[in-house]
C-alpha cells in the first residue's frame, strides 16, 4: 500500500475522528427518525446500512403521510416553483439602488437565474430536501455546476448517508456523507490513478468481473482553519472537500470550495445539536393515536361483519360464511357473542384525532380556500392568508434561509462561469453584499401583513386627520410610501422607475403646465383685447380699461 504523507496522515486521522464523533450524536436521534419514517414516510430507510433498500411501511393509516405531502405541496408551491417569480435581488445598502441602472441590472441578473433554475433539475429535487425536513427535521442538496451540459446541478442526498456538526454559531459547515459507487463509476469519476492500489488491481482483472462491486465512499466537506488565502488553489480555500476510500483509509481526492456546498433546511432546531424537530416527530404521540383508533375501528368493523361466536360443545361443523346455515340438534345453541362495542363513538375519535394531525401538518392554512363556506372578497383574503401567515413565521424564517443559500451560491457558480454580466461601474467601489427578497404567494403573505398592512392601517388613520389637519400630510414621504406599497405587494424593481426618470418626467410635466399656463394667460388677454376693440374711438367711461389704460399711461408720460 501507497504510504500517506504527513499531511495525509494527519487528515485522515482529523476526518476518521470526526466521523466517528457525528456518528454517536446522530444515533441519539435515529430511533426517533425510524419511528417518524413508519408512521409518515413513504419508505423506511435503514439507518445501519446503505446497502439495504428502504422498506414499505407498515401502518393503520395513511393519513399522516397524505397531510405531509399537503405540507410538503404546500410550501413548495408557496415558496418556491417554476410558476412564479418566487424571488427577487436587491441590495444590503438600500442607498445603492437609487444609482442609476443598478435595479435594471439586478433585474436582467434575476431573469438570468430564473432561466438557469428552469434548465436545472432545480424543482424536483427541493421536493425532496422538504420531504425529508417533515420527516426528520433536516434535508441536504449539493449544488455544483455540471460543466459537461453547462448548467447548475442539485443533488438531494438519501438522510442515513449524512452526518451534520455545527460552527460555534450552530450554524451547519460540516456536512460527511458515506454512501456506495460501483467500483467502475468510481474509476470514470475519480480516474482509476487516483483510487487505492487494491482497487486499481481489482478493475485490471479480466471481464470486469469486479467493476459492479460497491465500494464505501466518504465525502467530507468542513470548514478549514487554516489555509493561504494569497494561495489561489482548491486547496487553500476556506471549505475543504475530501473524497476517501474508507475501506482502504485511503484519500482519493482533496480540493474545496469557496462557500459552503450544501443547501441544509432545517424544520426547527434544537438547540446545542445539528439536528431538528419535525412536525412528523412533533406529532408522534397523536399519530400513534391515530393508528390505535384506526385499528380498533377496522377490528370493530370486522367483529361486526364476522362476531365470534357462541357454540355448544356438540356443535363440530359451524358455516360463518355469508348466509350460512348451520344444522344443531334439539337443545344445541349458536349465536353472536356480543361485544358492546359502540362504532359510531369511535369513529368520532378517530375525527378529532385526525384534526389534531392535520393541525401540526397546517393542512389547513395550505386548503383554506376550499374549506371556506362562503364567498370571501380578495381582501378577506388577503388578510386570512396574511395571518396564517403569521402563525408560520418560524418555517419562514426557515425555510427562507436554505432558499437564500440556494440563490447565493447559484449567483456565485453563475458569476464564475461568465453568466452574470458585469454591475454598472457606479457599483464598483461599493463593498454592499447581494440581499435576496422572497416574492412567493406564502411570504408575500407575510409581508403584507406585516409591512404594506401597517402602511394601509396608517393611512386608514391618516385620512381623517388631513381633512382636519392639511399640513400633517407633510410629515409623508409620498414616494417612499408609495415604493413601500409596490414592493410589499410583489411589484417587480425593473417596473419601478429610477429617481432620476422620475425627476425628469415631473420636471417635464412642470415645464408643460408652466407653458399652458403662459398660453392661457397670453389667450385671455388676446380675448379681452377684442372684446374692448370696438370701446377705442369712444368717449372714455369711468373705471373702463381704456380709462385706466390711459391714465396709466399719461401717468408716466407726466413722469
Amino acid at each position: 500500500m501507497k504510504e500517506l504523507t504527513e499531511h495525509e496522515d494527519e487528515l485522515l486521522k482529523f476526518i476518521k475522528y470526526q466521523l466517528a464523533y457525528m456518528k454517536t450524536q446522530r444515533a441519539k436521534f435515529e430511533d426517533r427518525w425510524r419511528e417518524a419514517q413508519n408512521y409518515v414516510a413513504k419508505s423506511v430507510y435503514d439507518w445501519a446500512s446503505l446497502e439495504a433498500i428502504p422498506k414499505a411501511p407498515v401502518r393503520y393509516s395513511s393519513d399522516p403521510c397524505n397531510y405531509m405531502n399537503t405540507l410538503t405541496s404546500g410550501l413548495l408551491g408557496y415558496s418556491i416553483s417554476p410558476n412564479i417569480a418566487w424571488f427577487k435581488l436587491t441590495l444590503e445598502d438600500e442607498k445603492m439602488l437609487d444609482r442609476y441602472g443598478v435595479k435594471r441590472w439586478l433585474d436582467e441578473v434575476e431573469e438570468i437565474m430564473y432561466a438557469e433554475f428552469n434548465r436545472s433539475n432545480l424543482y424536483s429535487e427541493a421536493k425532496a430536501i422538504v420531504e425529508n425536513a417533515c420527516t426528520i427535521g433536516h434535508g441536504t442538496m449539493l449544488e455544483d455546476y455540471d460543466y459537461d451540459r453547462q448548467k447548475l446541478r442539485f443533488n438531494a442526498q438519501r438522510m442515513n448517508e449524512v452526518y451534520l456538526d455545527t460552527d460555534e454559531y450552530n450554524e451547519v459547515t460540516t456536512l460527511y456523507r458515506t454512501y456506495l459507487m460501483p467500483l467502475k463509476k468510481a474509476a470514470d469519476f475519480f480516474g482509476l490513478e487516483n483510487l487505492s492500489e487494491k482497487l486499481q488491481e481489482a478493475y485490471k482483472e479480466e471481464h470486469g468481473r469486479r467493476w459492479n462491486d460497491n465500494i464505501t465512499i466518504l465525502f467530507a466537506v468542513f470548514k478549514r482553519t487554516k489555509y493561504n488565502k494569497e494561495i489561489p488553489n482548491s486547496l487553500n480555500m476556506p471549505y475543504a472537500a475530501v473524497y476517501v476510500e474508507l475501506d482502504e483509509d485511503h484519500i482519493i481526492q482533496e480540493s474545496g470550495y469557496n462557500d459552503f456546498p450544501y443547501a441544509v433546511f432545517e424544520w426547527d432546531n434544537i438547540p446545542g445539536t445539528a439536528y431538528s424537530e419535525s412536525p412528523a416527530m412533533a406529532a408522534m404521540q397523536d399519530i400513534i393515536f391515530l393508528n390505535k383508533a384506526n385499528k380498533a375501528t377496522m377490528d370493530i368493523a370486522q367483529t361486526s361483519s364476522r362476531p365470534p361466536m357462541i357454540a355448544s360443545e356438540d356443535i363440530l361443523d359451524i358455516d360463518t360464511s355469508p348466509a350460512g346455515i348451520t344444522y344443531v340438534k334439539n337443545g344445541d345453541m349458536l349465536e353472536p357473542l356480543q361485544t358492546g362495542a359502540n362504532y359510531p363513538i369511535t369513529i368520532d375519535i378517530l375525527e378529532k384525532i385526525k384534526q389534531t394531525v392535520k393541525d401540526w401538518f397546517n393542512v389547513d392554512f395550505f386548503l383554506m380556500l376550499q374549506h371556506q363556506q362562503r364567498q370571501m372578497t380578495a381582501t378577506e383574503v388577503s388578510e386570512l392568508q396574511g395571518e396564517k401567515a403569521a402563525v408560520l413565521s418560524n418555517l419562514i424564517v426557515s425555510f427562507n434561509k436554505t432558499l437564500t443559500q440556494i440563490v447565493q451560491r447559484s449567483f456565485n457558480l453563475l458569476w464564475d462561469e461568465g453568466k452574470i454580466p458585469a454591475p454598472p461601474e457606479n457599483m464598483a467601489e461599493s463593498n454592499s453584499a447581494l440581499k435576496v427578497e422572497f416574492m412567493g404567494p406564502l411570504a408575500q403573505a407575510q409581508k403584507r401583513y406585516h409591512q404594506a398592512g401597517g402602511i394601509n392601517v396608517a393611512l386608514q388613520y391618516l385620512a381623517p386627520m388631513a381633512q382636519l389637519f392639511p399640513e400633517s400630510l407633510d410629515l409623508i414621504d409620498q414616494d417612499e410610501t408609495m415604493k413601500k406599497l409596490l414592493i410589499g405587494n410583489g411589484m417587480p424593481q425593473s417596473a419601478i422607475r429610477e429617481d432620476k426618470d422620475v425627476e425628469a418626467i415631473r420636471q417635464a410635466r412642470a415645464e408643460q403646465n408652466a407653458a399652458m399656463q403662459q398660453q392661457a394667460v397670453a389667450m385671455e388677454m388676446q380675448k379681452n383685447i377684442l372684446n374692448n376693440a370696438g370701446q377705442l374711438n369712444q368717449p372714455e367711461v369711468g373705471n373702463s380699461i381704456m380709462n385706466n389704460l390711459n391714465e396709466q399711461l399719461a401717468g408716466s408720460m407726466s413722469q
